[in-house]
């Protein structure tokens, strides 16, 4: 039996210690200050409602990941970020689809095609429509801002989990710069990157990045002739950006980036794979990815009198192919195969994003603007399943004509979506005084769907949807002491519905999906203490969640599609902190989250799983006369179950991890940096029905270390990055399939990795 309330008591005490905390150290380092001089401080700038503000001076929950992190850490793709940043939690599904997710709010939707996240993600301040660009990995990244909660008055697109934004660097003005950098490890790891900032002139620069990335895989097959790897690397990413400052009142950045990728897919481990080998899986059909995406986005900024005028503007065109094993087996012990021989998307998206904000230290600040994105896509999938071992079907090629498609398709869809949103935002801030501040937002959401699909081509079924919604937020934040803030919010977020190309034959799935949102409430505090040698940030939320959106399965095999649980409830507490010691030789830091939920209304769902033993048992027992018969489906329909009571999914009780650095000079211009890094979650549910078997994920922990020699006047460095130390084989993430066999298989997290890396910048 859970008890929410006394888990929202502790939360609310937790923050409540924590003033009382502050107050107390803000008493004895104002007797310091007297004898002491502050010490200077890292600042860290983010984007936050379109002004550029500090980390610490930001009234949310924020967390800005560097790019020394990046490096010290390996970490090269989204992925990778779990562990370092409170709440955040990023998987693979079944083929190249990310799940993200934040505080447990995401994309509960995976391979869903039109489904868009819970948790936006940007690259410059750009909204990228399609959680597949995530494979993209960093590219000559500054910092990524990852803001945690509701998103729905002036950033991008509106998201109930919040949002993810990688900052590039900028080309630079008057100075020729440029590095050199490589990597070698095991695995056959190879990365090379080059970057070239050329100034042309005294207002325009140009900046070039190219970066090659290679491994050979984590996992292998043994049941593909020769071996077959997974999770390898073969990827080019490359960006040219160009910096034209017109004037002193304006200036024009274009980024343009290009992305190839043509490797194995993913592995994906069946819970019932013979072979007790975690890093070897039993599946005897090959998955691949080729994907490509170009991004071309243009900022114009306009400093005008008393306002700021921005211009975002960006077109961004992918194209992805993939294939994979769906029964996550061999023809032996599934007793047939099921393979998805081709699943390719292709996507095409405009956006335009204006805003005008008034300029800073006046009584009232705001800005006013309106955000427009049009994107079309489309996507073939094509399945199907046999038992005749010699069917010559078992190898297809990926690239194969629908003319000739063979008589066992098991499931096929031509689908073509245009989607239209459009946002206008205000939002407001009044400075009472220099330590009070009351920001009030609210924006305008419409989104409109249009869809055409075919199924085992027949005539193409035409849906449309429309929705809308009014989002906004309220923060009310005080200065305690210029080191020392509190805040406390309530804010709206707001995820569109669409269509069920596939359910226009379901006994329960309805066409349409309605629009998640969530109602967050949030309390916190930042904080320096002890002559800014230590910042403790923490923050308590609750969350009301309506109509979640959820992979639904119908009594009808294939007719499933996207529906909504009614309403859910979240709540959290998250603490970021580091701590400078020994003359800041030695810095700790720690980030915890602590997060739990419940469904707190009366639901029915179908287990896919549930639903395939019930309708064997109906056969079996004369209850049915067969497969697709009409007793077939009522005997599948009821096996679904009341989920009521039950945890959501992507929610660890305990997630974070502790870190230490060590800072010592050698000689005169050389520097050491050593760190230690400690990753923890703990299990958690992957899917809405709670079962032992198939949704609960295992905790684990993860040890890293990194090691950097600098020689600071000669401009060169080297390092060596050791990640999962211990050879740790942790389940990042769980998979259910929902519409191929229904197979439950894990992901795991990379093997122990050691990486030897030189630098040279001129």
């Amino acid at each position: 039996m859970k008890h929410p309330q006394y888990t929202k008591t502790l939360l609310a005490s937790t923050i409540v210690a924590s003033f009382c905390m502050a107050q107390t150290a803000i008493a004895q380092e104002t007797d310091k200050a007297s004898t002491e001089t502050s010490k200077d401080v890292e600042v860290v700038t983010i984007t936050v409602d379109q002004r550029q503000v500090s980390l610490q001076d930001a009234a949310l929950s924020v967390t800005a990941v560097t790019s020394e992190l990046l490096d010290q850490a390996n970490i090269g793709e989204a992925t990778q970020l779990n562990g370092f940043v409170p709440g955040l939690q990023i998987n693979k599904s079944g083929g190249s689809e990310r799940h993200i997710s934040i505080r447990g709010i995401g994309s509960q939707t995976p391979q869903n095609f039109y489904a868009q996240p819970g948790v936006s993600f940007h690259m410059d301040g750009a909204y990228i429509t399609n959680s597949i660009a995530l494979n993209m990995g960093f590219l000559d990244v500054e910092h990524i801002e990852i803001q945690r909660g509701p998103q729905g008055t002036a950033f991008g697109a509106a998201s109930t989990g919040g949002t993810m934004n990688v900052i590039s660097k900028k080309p630079e003005l008057e100075e020729f710069t440029g590095s050199v950098e490589g990597s070698f490890g095991n695995y056959n790891y190879a990365k090379g990157k080059v970057a070239v900032n050329v100034p042309l002139g005294d207002s325009f620069a140009i900046r070039g990045v190219i970066q090659t990335t290679s491994h050979d895989g984590f996992s292998q097959s043994n049941s593909i002739d020769g071996g077959y790897d997974l999770n390898d690397a073969d990827n080019v990413n490359s960006r040219i950006s160009a910096l034209w400052e017109a004037s002193d009142d304006l200036s024009v950045l274009l980024i343009s980036q290009h992305y190839d990728d043509a490797s194995n897919g993913s592995a994906l481990k069946a819970l019932d794979d013979p072979n007790e080998d975690p890093r070897v899986v039993s599946q005897d059909y090959p998955a691949k990815l080729d994907m490509t995406m170009d991004i071309t986005t243009a900022i114009v900024t306009w400093d005008l009198p008393g306002a700021t005028l921005k211009s975002t503007t960006s077109y961004q065109d992918m194209k992805h192919d993939q294939s994979f094993d769906s029964d996550r087996s061999d023809f032996e012990n599934f007793g047939g195969y099921d393979h998805v021989v081709s699943w390719s998307t292709w996507a095409e998206t405009t956006l335009q994003e204006l805003s005008l904000s008034s300029k800073l230290g006046g009584m009232f600040d705001w800005v006013v603007g309106a955000f427009y994105l049009k994107s079309e896509s489309g996507q073939f999938v094509l399945e199907y399943k046999g038992t005749d071992i010699n069917d010559p079907t078992i190898l297809l090629p990926h690239d194969l004509d629908p003319a000739d498609i063979p008589f066992n398709v098991s499931y096929e869809n031509l689908s073509h979506v245009t989607r239209i949103s459009w946002a206008p935002f205000l939002q407001g801030t009044l400075n009472v005084n220099e330590d009070l501040h009351i920001t009030a937002g609210i924006r305008y959401n419409d989104d409109d769907y249009e869809g055409l699909s075919s199924s085992y081509y027949a005539e193409a079924n035409s849906t449309d949807f429309a929705s809308d919604n009014l989002t906004g937020k309220l923060v009310v934040d005080y200065a305690v002491s210029p080191e020392n803030m509190v805040y406390a919010s309530v804010s709206k977020g707001y995820k569109p519905g669409g269509v069920n190309s596939s359910s226009e034959n379901a006994l329960v799935v309805s066409t349409e999906v309605q629009p998640e949102t969530v109602l967050a409430y949030e309390i916190g505090s930042k904080n320096r203490f002890f002559n800014n040698d230590v910042q403790f940030n923490i923050a308590a939320f609750y969350y009301e969640y309506e109509d979640m959106q959820y992979i639904e399965e119908d009594p009808i095999p294939y007719a499933g599609g996207t529906g909504n649980i009614p309403s859910t409830n979240i709540w959290g507490t998250e603490i970021e902190t580091s701590w400078r010691l020994l003359n800041d030789n030695l810095k700790l830091g720690l980030n915890a989250t602590l997060l739990d939920g419940e469904f707190n209304e009366e639901y029915f769902a179908l287990d896919r799983r549930a639903a395939d033993v019930a309708g064997a048992e109906a056969i079996a027992s004369g209850a049915a006369p067969y497969e697709w018969s009409y007793e077939w489906f009522l005997a599948r329909q009821s096996a679904n179950v009341n989920v009521s009571g039950n945890t959501p999914p992507t929610l660890p009780k305990l997630s974070g991890s502790v870190n230490a650095t060590w800072f010592e000079e050698l000689g005169s211009n050389g520097l050491l940096t050593a760190r230690l890094d400690y990753i923890y979650r703990s299990e958690f549910q992957s899917r809405i029905f709670n079962t032992p078997v198939a949704d609960t994920v295992e905790s684990y922990g993860q040890l890293n270390f990194f090691i950097q020699y600098e020689e600071l006047d000669a401009n060169w460095k080297l390092w060596l990055t050791a990640t999962n130390i211990t050879d740790e084989v942790g389940i990042a993430g769980r998979f259910v399939d929902p519409y191929g066999s229904g197979v439950v298989s894990d992901e795991y997290i990379a093997p122990r990795q050691i990486i030897a890396s030189f630098g040279y910048s001129f």
